[in-house]
């Protein structure tokens, strides 16, 4: 009887993955793209470097992107963080059905996503000074791995407290592969480039993120959470081998000694990290609250929502590789200026529109003005990581989103019920406005050290 239960549930299973493949090519197909876009422009970009600049850059392009591209680690780390936030992505959407199945109140959702960002803020910043100290190879593979362990879990928790152990330890592989990934890409970018690399690093995450929940989704009505959480392992399982197999490790030499401090006092990144903080006001008001304005008041679907999101997430990923090119050709502080004036104009006008298209509209402004902002950003702590460690200049980035991730949902939380949904979007986009005052001093003190110049380069 068992027997035939399990071969039932393995069957039924095999043909849910047949049914999402397509999706699962489409994203592959997507990052083969940006594989291409990325070596287009590595020669488009020659005219605009130094000749000792250029030829660093091409002794990276032959060893990163030549005949042996397959194995080079960029490639291998592209691969390995879209399948990984793939399999990130795919969870999202079924976590309320999971605690709708668990009998459990509606606070545990917003918990287990807290418990998610509360893990990372813990240990990013040791596991990325770590990172510096002993090399970041088996970092990312040990993240990857416990991504494999952690989806299997999923489908064995019986309570909702196993539940949000389980998103805690989930939050600890992220530490060991997002913020690691950046770093490694970091000691890989010739300098000049560090916008162009970033970007692309960022797109094949923002791409991942944004392809999982549609495929969770559709997973999840054709063969249930087994199959789901079985496609979540396989897509952890195949980079972890692919990191252990190819990836080569990276331990660069640092002059003095890497501190996560070091990087949270270091005047300019101070003028980074909370541009990154204060940006995740407007973008946590879109992705938590958009689904509550737009059923209660705007009566939108659920598949409608998902829609729109969509838009953003895809149009943010699709473009953060575009901007991290421009970034390294032009000032960057400027860059971070215009798409937070995009970002809040788009996070204003949102609950004074009922037009669907129009929404579908602002939500493409809003991906673009985060991609235009982040990017920038991005790229100004990959070139402190040159002096700081790009371990802890990338994990004192990272613990910075994380924060991000968890406080803001919180303080809209008392807003919503005090104040009602539409004064979130108003509040988040004169805050993110509002920032740029103090972001800018922060920028023009970071000027005063000649150690520290930059931002404004």
């Amino acid at each position: 009887m068992f027997g035939r239960c399990f071969t039932f549930q393995a069957v039924s299973s095999l043909r849910a993955l047949l049914c999402v493949l397509p999706l699962l090519i489409i994203s592959s197909g997507s990052l083969s793209f940006q594989y291409i876009c990325f070596r287009e422009n590595m020669a488009d970009s020659a005219p605009f470097f130094s000749d000792q600049n250029l030829h660093a850059a091409k002794i990276a392009y032959q060893s990163v992107m030549g005949e042996e591209f397959f194995r080079g680690p960029m490639y291998i780390l592209l691969v390995a963080v879209f399948l990984g936030m793939l399999g990130l992505g795919i969870v999202i959407p079924l976590l309320p059905i999971f605690v709708d199945n668990f009998g459990a109140s509606h606070f545990w959702v917003g918990a287990l996503f807290a418990g998610y960002g509360l893990s990372r803020i813990m240990f990013t910043p040791a596991i990325a000074n770590y990172s510096d100290r002993h090399g970041r190879k088996w970092l990312i593979s040990a993240g990857l791995a416990l991504y494999t362990v952690v989806s299997l879990c999923y489908i064995f928790a019986g309570s909702v407290c196993e539940l949000f152990v389980i998103r805690f330890v989930h939050g600890i592989a992220s530490a060991m592969i997002g913020p690691i990934a950046m770093a490694y890409v970091g000691d890989l970018t010739p300098q000049g480039m560090e916008g162009q690399y970033q970007g692309r690093l960022s797109n094949v995450f923002y791409l991942g993120m944004g392809a999982g929940p549609l495929i969770g989704g559709a997973l999840y009505h054709l063969s249930g959470l087994s199959a789901v959480f079985l496609l979540m392992a396989v897509l952890s399982f195949i980079p972890c081998l692919l990191c252990i197999r190819y990836l080569p490790d990276s331990k660069p030499e640092y002059h003095k000694s890497p501190s996560i401090w070091k990087a949270f006092l270091h005047r300019r990144m101070q003028a980074s990290l909370f541009y990154r903080f204060i940006n995740c006001f407007p973008y946590a008001a879109f992705m938590v609250f958009l689904p509550v304005l737009a059923a209660n008041e705007d009566h939108f679907s659920t598949t409608v929502i998902g829609l729109i999101i969509a838009v953003e997430v895809l149009s943010m990923g699709m473009s953060l590789g575009y901007f991290g090119r421009l970034v390294d050709r032009h000032k960057k502080f400027w860059f971070v200026v215009g798409g937070t004036l995009l970002l809040s104009a788009g996070t204003l006008v949102i609950p004074f529109v009922r037009n669907v298209f129009v929404v579908g509209l602002i939500a493409l402004c809003i991906g673009v003005g985060n991609a235009m902002a982040i990017s920038a950003a991005t790229a100004v702590v990959a070139i402190d990581g040159r002096e700081l460690g790009q371990g802890v200049a990338m994990g004192a980035f990272n613990t910075v989103v994380s924060m991000g991730i968890t406080i803001p949902p919180l303080i809209f939380g008392v807003i919503l019920v005090s104040c009602g949904v539409d004064a979130i979007f108003i509040i988040s986009g004169l805050l993110a406005l509002a920032a740029l005052v103090p972001f800018w001093l922060l920028v023009v003190r970071s000027r005063k050290r000649p150690a520290e110049r930059g931002v404004n380069g």
